[in-house]
């Protein structure tokens, strides 16, 4: 049974393992605080990582790092976000924690990756650590969902994206962006937690987008690809796009689709349209999350193919909706993957 403190603690565990969101390739984004509880009850935090960016090292060992190893007499906790790794014949994240005398290590969640799946809490607990896992109010699995994904269901998480009118519809003659600055600058945000960014063909020589993460002091390189659903010449106004994708409207779709992600070694995917494109996913429930974005404008004198019919997300199950600046952002979640 975790106390208010232990919770408190993990809170925190929970928030700094946000910072690295995106950033640690195919490893989780995880955190970890090194607690003294040696003269104070409600302890004072005297280290604490993250997995570092790329992924390596782990959040553990940058925690440890920081501290002495010899802490026989010292009441030390270890505050993780996930279950620390275990490696029969490596150093490993829990070889670490007991080398290093920690008393206590309190888990967040437990590593859904089959090599490693309760192997860490169990080595911990056999040499006689106390564990102690929480079995509520845990937020890293949302947190981390791409990854869950990845290791419980062996395929990418699959985010669709579509920017629209008041009136419903995806391009405006006039201008290139529907919503505002700010909500453009937010959509980043949501590029930065994704490996890849794909687009209809239509969507690539129209509007030739960039398809990178343009965020201020963010390198993120994302993997771009190209939708295509019919025979096309091989030129196209956008060298730096080098995967095409062919899709086709066929229940072999969705199988198709994920063997050629997992080829490209893509985890998590935003697909941002054009409305073609959005459609298709949307048909074949090939998705984890939809994010609507509706901003106030009325647009008219539009070829009807770019207007969206919303009774095609009427059975979505909405999770949130909330105002960003002027625009609405709408999240929809597929209950049926």
């Amino acid at each position: 049974m975790l106390s208010k403190l232990d919770l408190d603690y993990l809170r925190s565990v929970q928030n700094l393992s946000l910072k690295h969101l995106g950033l640690t390739k195919s490893n989780p984004s995880v955190a970890c605080l090194i607690v003294d509880f040696t003269k104070d009850s409600k302890g004072k935090v005297i280290s604490f990582g993250l997995t570092n960016i790329d992924g390596n090292p782990h959040a553990e060992l940058t925690a440890l790092k920081k501290i002495k190893k010899n802490n026989k007499n010292k009441n030390l906790t270890a505050y993780v976000s996930l279950e620390p790794c275990y490696k029969e014949n490596l150093n490993s994240c829990s070889k670490l924690l007991h080398q290093y005398n920690i008393k206590k290590i309190v888990i967040d969640s437990l590593d859904p990756n089959n090599f490693i799946y309760r192997k860490g809490f169990l080595f911990l607990k056999y040499q006689n650590h106390k564990v102690v896992l929480n079995n509520k109010n845990s937020k890293f699995k949302e947190i981390n969902k791409f990854f869950y994904i990845n290791k419980l269901k062996s395929r990418p998480y699959i985010t669709l994206k579509l920017a629209l009118s008041k009136n419903g519809y995806s391009k405006d003659k006039n201008k290139k962006n529907i919503t505002s600055k700010s909500t453009q600058n937010y959509m980043h945000h949501l590029r930065l937690k994704h490996d890849a960014i794909a687009v209809g063909y239509n969507t690539l020589i129209t509007d030739n987008p960039k398809l990178t993460c343009r965020l201020q002091g963010i390198n993120k390189k994302l993997k771009k690809i190209v939708f295509v659903q019919k025979k096309i010449s091989n030129k196209t106004n956008n060298t730096n796009l080098i995967n095409t994708i062919h899709v086709s409207d066929t229940n072999n779709l969705k199988n198709n689709l994920f063997r050629q992600l997992s080829i490209l070694n893509i985890n998590s995917l935003l697909i941002e349209g054009g409305i073609s494109t959005f459609k298709l996913f949307l048909k074949y429930k090939i998705f984890d999350e939809v994010y609507l974005t509706l901003s106030k404008k009325i647009i008219h004198n539009v070829n009807s193919k770019y207007r969206f019919n919303f009774r095609l997300i009427k059975n979505l199950k909405e999770i949130s909706n909330n105002f960003y600046g002027k625009d609405q952002i709408i999240v929809y979640k597929n209950t049926d993957v």
